[in-house]
């Protein structure tokens, strides 16, 4: 039995949809449902960091403008502190604001007393962060993130499983007037742009995002201290046991996108029911129990293919 066949059958035993592995864009395992678009869930937010690099590039959306420059709020209002958060201190979940997001996750029950934290000083992952950043990136642009995902990177990195009416903007107005921005993708199709961002931001001899932000967004911008595995950049995962330079897009329930230079794309998937994407982001029960693949059962099959590929 082959390593690869080791890690089809390892992926038999577990809850997986899609489970893709390119090299320099060469596929070395296909399995599963690799076309089919899929929930990403938090995974969603390191495709927006991707969206933020040519805006940024071109000064269409300053890292150091405040939110009180751009003009945002919430219901119930910000605190003078909070308004004194930057774009920069969001991509980093280091903004200090903890007004309740849209879309109920769970990390914000842990989150600090509001005021209690000035901007950029206290790394805490938040919801209401990321979803900012899209109302941000709208406001900034005047396109809406799914168009810019359309004609941004579907269109010219040749998605082949993209659907526009998949996308979904989902929460609860009534909480927040920051909605999440949902995506929904196919594994072949985050390869593509796994590829592309290891390739600094080139698809062919298209420079498709700026090789800068693609550095910047990638490296570390949070330094997470003693006895964690993972620092952060803009949105991305920075995970230490594969060295510096690889990066990680994850979501709940079994969604990963990670890059490992030079050029080892790794997409898993874990599809889940329109029903339990509604449940979540509304913060009501899901309908029934669902089945995770954990970061810890990932990392073992990456650590199947880095074996395989080395034999």
């Amino acid at each position: 039995m082959t390593a690869l066949q080791q890690i089809a059958d390892a992926l038999e035993t577990l809850p997986t949809t899609a489970f893709l592995v390119l090299d320099h864009g060469h596929t070395v395992l296909d399995h599963g449902a690799t076309t089919a678009p899929t929930f990403l869930a938090s995974a969603r937010k390191s495709v927006l960091s991707v969206l933020y690099g040519p805006a940024v590039a071109d000064g269409t959306i300053r890292l150091d403008a405040t939110l009180d420059e751009l003009g945002i709020d919430d219901i119930d209002g910000l605190l003078p502190q909070e308004r004194r958060a930057t774009v920069r201190d969001l991509l980093t979940s280091s903004s200090g604001v903890y007004h309740p997001p849209a879309a109920a996750a769970g990390p914000e029950d842990e989150a600090p007393a509001r005021g209690t934290q000035p901007p950029g000083t206290l790394f805490h992952y938040n919801n209401w962060d990321f979803n900012t950043l899209g109302t941000i990136f709208e406001r900034c642009t005047g396109r809406p993130v799914f168009t810019a995902l359309a004609e941004d990177l579907a269109a010219p990195l040749g998605f082949d499983d993209f659907d526009p009416a998949r996308q979904r903007l989902l929460g609860r107005p009534d909480i927040s007037e920051h909605l999440s921005h949902h995506l929904f993708l196919s594994a072949r199709d985050l390869g593509r742009l796994g590829t592309t961002m290891l390739q600094d931001g080139r698809w062919h001899d298209r420079q498709v995002v700026p090789a800068t932000w693609v550095a910047e967004s990638t490296s570390v911008q949070v330094d997470r201290g003693a006895g964690v595995q993972l620092d952060y950049g803009y949105l991305w995962w920075l995970p230490r046991l594969l060295g510096r330079g690889s990066f990680l897009a994850i979501g709940n329930f079994g969604q990963y996108l990670l890059c490992v230079p030079p050029g080892l794309v790794i997409v898993h998937l874990r599809a889940v029911s329109d029903e339990i994407v509604l449940a979540r982001t509304q913060g009501t029960p899901a309908p029934n129990p669902i089945d995770s693949v954990s970061p810890q059962q990932f990392m073992k099959l990456v650590r199947g293919i880095q074996i395989a590929l080395r034999s």
